[in-house]
């Protein structure tokens, strides 16, 4: 009967000590340079418009050149860049999920995870008139109270064809620091909608009334001969 021989085993090689990356030893004010240099764009509202408006496809238009895959590189950066990044640029809401889908640029590309979709505080949705709206006032309320921003373009193929009835799904929200309701949209109903928005919870809105906010003419503020029909 044969004997085996154990040879015996080699130690293990010695564990190479840890080192902080270069980038983190940076004061946290560069670092935030940094990330804002990588994280945002000041391209990011023309190239929606152009998505939005469907004027080009999602395949041409130009690469925003954004790092969001720094997120990834570990968790400090992760708990630093992420304000940034979904704190510091403005997505659009998907025009039927809301804030439920939201997206930076094109639509093909929203933020599915709901975990950061929750940092979101910058929002920009484009609102049809002509068109039934596919959300509820209820659902517009939940998705943009307390928001930092609200940027409501609207959008209607004739100025004046359209009642206002999907913006007055907006009526409801309240507590939004900042917003801008823009496009094919009387001026004092816009002024009363962003007014309305911004107000405290609780307090007491004026009812819109089209000759208190837009004058003694009902459509002094718009010149059809100057802006077009749209």
């Amino acid at each position: 009967m044969s004997s085996t021989t154990l040879l015996p085993v080699p130690p293990a090689p010695p564990t190479p000590p840890f080192r902080t990356s270069s980038f983190l030893l940076l004061p946290a004010e560069l670092r935030n340079v940094v990330y804002v240099l990588v994280l945002t764009s000041p391209y990011i509202t023309r190239l929606r418009r152009l998505s939005n408006r469907n004027y080009c496809s999602d395949y041409v238009l130009p690469a925003l050149n954004l790092a969001p895959l720094l997120l990834a590189t570990c968790r400090q950066i992760h708990a630093e860049a992420s304000p940034v990044l979904y704190g510091g640029n403005t997505f659009a809401a998907h025009p039927s999920l809301l804030t439920a889908w939201p997206f930076l640029v094109k639509s093909s590309r929203p933020v599915a995870c709901p975990v950061p979709a929750a940092r979101i505080r910058k929002w920009y949705i484009n609102v049809r008139l002509d068109t039934d709206p596919q959300f509820s006032a209820a659902g517009a309320r939940k998705a943009f109270s307390g928001a930092d921003e609200l940027e409501i373009e609207v959008f209607q193929a004739q100025y004046g064809s359209c009642e206002y009835g999907v913006l007055r799904l907006f009526d409801q929200v309240r507590g939004v620091s900042k917003a801008r309701v823009y496009g094919s949209v009387k001026e004092g109903f816009a002024k009363w909608l962003a007014g309305v928005v911004t107000s405290c919870e609780g307090v007491p809105v004026p009812v819109y009334d089209e000759l208190l906010f837009e004058g003694a003419s009902p459509h002094s503020s718009y010149d059809l001969w100057t802006h077009g029909g749209r």
